[in-house]
Protein backbone atom coordinates (compact mmCIF):
# COMPACT_ATOMS: atom_id res chain seq x y z
CA UNK A 1 0.00 0.00 0.00
CA UNK A 2 1.35 3.36 -0.98
CA UNK A 3 0.70 6.38 1.15
CA UNK A 4 -0.32 9.76 -0.15
CA UNK A 5 1.46 12.93 1.02
CA UNK A 6 -1.54 14.08 3.13
CA UNK A 7 -2.27 10.73 4.81
CA UNK A 8 -0.43 11.72 7.97
CA UNK A 9 -2.88 14.59 8.46
CA UNK A 10 -6.09 12.56 7.86
CA UNK A 11 -6.68 11.64 11.55
CA UNK A 12 -6.04 15.21 12.62
CA UNK A 13 -8.42 16.59 9.94
CA UNK A 14 -11.14 14.12 10.92
CA UNK A 15 -10.82 15.16 14.57
CA UNK A 16 -10.89 18.84 13.61
CA UNK A 17 -14.05 18.37 11.49
CA UNK A 18 -15.75 16.47 14.32
CA UNK A 19 -14.85 19.16 16.86
CA UNK A 20 -16.02 21.95 14.52
CA UNK A 21 -19.35 20.17 13.89
CA UNK A 22 -19.92 19.74 17.62
CA UNK A 23 -19.06 23.42 18.18
CA UNK A 24 -21.50 24.60 15.47
CA UNK A 25 -24.33 22.51 17.00
CA UNK A 26 -24.23 24.73 20.11
CA UNK A 27 -26.15 27.80 18.83
CA UNK A 28 -25.27 30.20 21.67
CA UNK A 29 -21.56 29.56 21.48
CA UNK A 30 -21.58 29.51 17.66
CA UNK A 31 -23.43 32.83 17.56
CA UNK A 32 -21.05 34.43 20.06
CA UNK A 33 -18.09 33.21 18.00
CA UNK A 34 -19.59 34.53 14.75
CA UNK A 35 -20.39 37.95 16.25
CA UNK A 36 -16.90 38.17 17.76
CA UNK A 37 -15.37 37.29 14.40
CA UNK A 38 -17.41 40.01 12.65
CA UNK A 39 -16.43 42.61 15.28
CA UNK A 40 -12.75 41.72 14.93
CA UNK A 41 -13.03 41.92 11.12
CA UNK A 42 -14.65 45.39 11.31
CA UNK A 43 -12.05 46.59 13.82
CA UNK A 44 -9.19 45.37 11.60
CA UNK A 45 -10.68 47.07 8.52
CA UNK A 46 -11.25 50.30 10.49
CA UNK A 47 -7.69 50.21 11.82
CA UNK A 48 -6.29 49.70 8.34
CA UNK A 49 -8.40 52.49 6.81
CA UNK A 50 -7.47 55.03 9.50
CA UNK A 51 -3.83 54.08 10.01
CA UNK A 52 -2.43 57.19 8.28
CA UNK A 53 -4.98 59.75 9.44
CA UNK A 54 -3.91 62.44 11.92
CA UNK A 55 -4.65 61.72 15.57
CA UNK A 56 -4.19 63.18 19.02
CA UNK A 57 -3.02 66.77 19.21
CA UNK A 58 -1.68 66.86 15.64
CA UNK A 59 -4.69 68.69 14.18
CA UNK A 60 -3.74 70.02 10.73
CA UNK A 61 -4.66 73.57 9.73
CA UNK A 62 -8.09 74.19 8.28
CA UNK A 63 -8.10 77.84 7.15
CA UNK A 64 -10.62 77.62 4.33
CA UNK A 65 -13.20 79.79 2.62
CA UNK A 66 -16.82 79.13 3.47
CA UNK A 67 -19.25 78.22 0.70
CA UNK A 68 -21.08 81.30 -0.62
CA UNK A 69 -19.12 83.67 1.58
CA UNK A 70 -15.93 85.64 1.37
CA UNK A 71 -15.28 84.72 5.00
CA UNK A 72 -12.40 82.45 5.84
CA UNK A 73 -12.58 80.17 8.82
CA UNK A 74 -9.14 80.62 10.36
CA UNK A 75 -9.47 77.93 12.99
CA UNK A 76 -11.85 75.34 14.34
CA UNK A 77 -14.21 76.40 17.14
CA UNK A 78 -12.86 76.03 20.66
CA UNK A 79 -14.69 74.40 23.53
CA UNK A 80 -17.07 71.52 23.20
CA UNK A 81 -16.83 68.34 21.20
CA UNK A 82 -17.07 68.76 17.42
CA UNK A 83 -16.80 66.92 14.13
CA UNK A 84 -14.87 67.77 10.97
CA UNK A 85 -16.52 65.88 8.10
CA UNK A 86 -14.75 65.60 4.72
CA UNK A 87 -16.99 64.79 1.78
CA UNK A 88 -17.14 64.78 -1.99
CA UNK A 89 -20.42 65.96 -3.58
CA UNK A 90 -20.54 62.93 -5.89
CA UNK A 91 -20.08 60.46 -3.00
CA UNK A 92 -23.11 58.21 -2.39
CA UNK A 93 -22.12 57.40 1.20
CA UNK A 94 -21.51 61.07 1.98
CA UNK A 95 -25.03 61.96 0.84
CA UNK A 96 -26.47 59.23 3.00
CA UNK A 97 -24.45 59.77 6.17
CA UNK A 98 -23.92 63.52 6.51
CA UNK A 99 -27.37 63.85 8.07
CA UNK A 100 -26.10 61.71 10.96
CA UNK A 101 -23.55 64.43 11.76
CA UNK A 102 -26.20 67.13 11.27
CA UNK A 103 -28.51 65.36 13.73
CA UNK A 104 -25.84 65.30 16.45
CA UNK A 105 -25.48 69.08 16.26
CA UNK A 106 -29.19 69.86 16.08
CA UNK A 107 -29.91 67.47 18.99
CA UNK A 108 -27.17 69.14 21.05
CA UNK A 109 -25.04 66.01 21.33
CA UNK A 110 -22.01 67.87 19.92
CA UNK A 111 -21.21 71.58 20.08
CA UNK A 112 -20.23 72.15 16.45
CA UNK A 113 -19.50 70.56 13.09
CA UNK A 114 -17.73 71.61 9.92
CA UNK A 115 -18.30 69.95 6.57
CA UNK A 116 -15.37 70.24 4.19
CA UNK A 117 -16.06 69.79 0.48
CA UNK A 118 -13.28 68.12 -1.52
CA UNK A 119 -12.93 66.74 -5.06
CA UNK A 120 -15.69 68.94 -6.44
CA UNK A 121 -15.77 70.21 -10.02
CA UNK A 122 -17.74 73.39 -9.32
CA UNK A 123 -19.30 75.41 -6.52
CA UNK A 124 -22.71 74.58 -8.00
CA UNK A 125 -21.98 70.89 -7.41
CA UNK A 126 -21.30 71.65 -3.72
CA UNK A 127 -24.42 73.84 -3.47
CA UNK A 128 -26.52 71.04 -4.98
CA UNK A 129 -25.12 68.58 -2.42
CA UNK A 130 -25.99 70.98 0.42
CA UNK A 131 -29.50 71.47 -0.98
CA UNK A 132 -30.14 67.72 -1.48
CA UNK A 133 -28.92 66.80 2.01
CA UNK A 134 -30.44 69.74 3.87
CA UNK A 135 -27.09 70.49 5.47
CA UNK A 136 -27.18 73.57 7.72
CA UNK A 137 -23.67 73.36 9.19
CA UNK A 138 -20.91 75.58 7.77
CA UNK A 139 -19.41 74.16 4.58
CA UNK A 140 -15.75 74.90 3.93
CA UNK A 141 -14.16 74.61 0.51
CA UNK A 142 -11.17 72.31 0.71
CA UNK A 143 -8.39 71.92 -1.82
CA UNK A 144 -5.40 69.68 -2.65
CA UNK A 145 -3.49 71.05 0.34
CA UNK A 146 -6.39 70.11 2.62
CA UNK A 147 -6.38 66.57 1.22
CA UNK A 148 -2.63 66.28 1.83
CA UNK A 149 -2.63 67.90 5.28
CA UNK A 150 -5.44 65.70 6.58
CA UNK A 151 -4.34 62.64 4.55
CA UNK A 152 -7.79 62.11 3.04
CA UNK A 153 -7.88 59.05 0.76
CA UNK A 154 -11.59 58.15 0.77
CA UNK A 155 -14.99 59.68 1.42
CA UNK A 156 -16.51 60.36 3.78
CA UNK A 157 -13.73 60.77 6.33
CA UNK A 158 -14.47 62.41 9.63
CA UNK A 159 -12.67 63.39 12.81
CA UNK A 160 -14.09 63.91 16.29
CA UNK A 161 -12.31 66.62 18.29
CA UNK A 162 -12.56 67.07 22.04
CA UNK A 163 -13.02 70.41 23.81
CA UNK A 164 -9.23 70.92 23.83
CA UNK A 165 -9.04 70.52 20.06
CA UNK A 166 -7.44 67.05 20.09
CA UNK A 167 -8.52 64.36 17.63
CA UNK A 168 -10.13 61.61 19.70
CA UNK A 169 -11.96 59.71 16.96
CA UNK A 170 -11.61 59.22 13.25
CA UNK A 171 -13.28 57.07 10.68
CA UNK A 172 -13.60 56.43 6.96
CA UNK A 173 -16.83 55.47 5.25
CA UNK A 174 -20.47 55.48 6.28
CA UNK A 175 -21.08 56.29 9.93
CA UNK A 176 -24.33 55.73 11.74
CA UNK A 177 -25.82 58.25 14.16
CA UNK A 178 -25.08 55.81 16.97
CA UNK A 179 -21.45 55.41 15.89
CA UNK A 180 -20.88 59.17 15.70
CA UNK A 181 -22.71 59.71 18.99
CA UNK A 182 -20.61 57.04 20.71
CA UNK A 183 -17.33 58.55 19.45
CA UNK A 184 -18.46 62.02 20.54
CA UNK A 185 -19.23 60.71 24.04
CA UNK A 186 -15.76 59.15 24.24
CA UNK A 187 -14.32 62.57 23.35
CA UNK A 188 -16.42 64.16 26.08
CA UNK A 189 -14.65 62.20 28.83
Amino acid sequence: ATSRPGDAFDPMLKKLRKTWSAFRRRPGIALAFDVSLIIVAFWLIHSWNTRQLPQGDSVPPLALQQLDSNAFEAQLPEGGVGVVYFFAPWCFYCKNSIDNMEKLVTDGDIAWARAVALDYSSLDEVRQFVKETGLTQPVLLGNRTTITDWNINAYPTYFVLDASGNITGRSVGYSTSLGLWFRSKLADQ
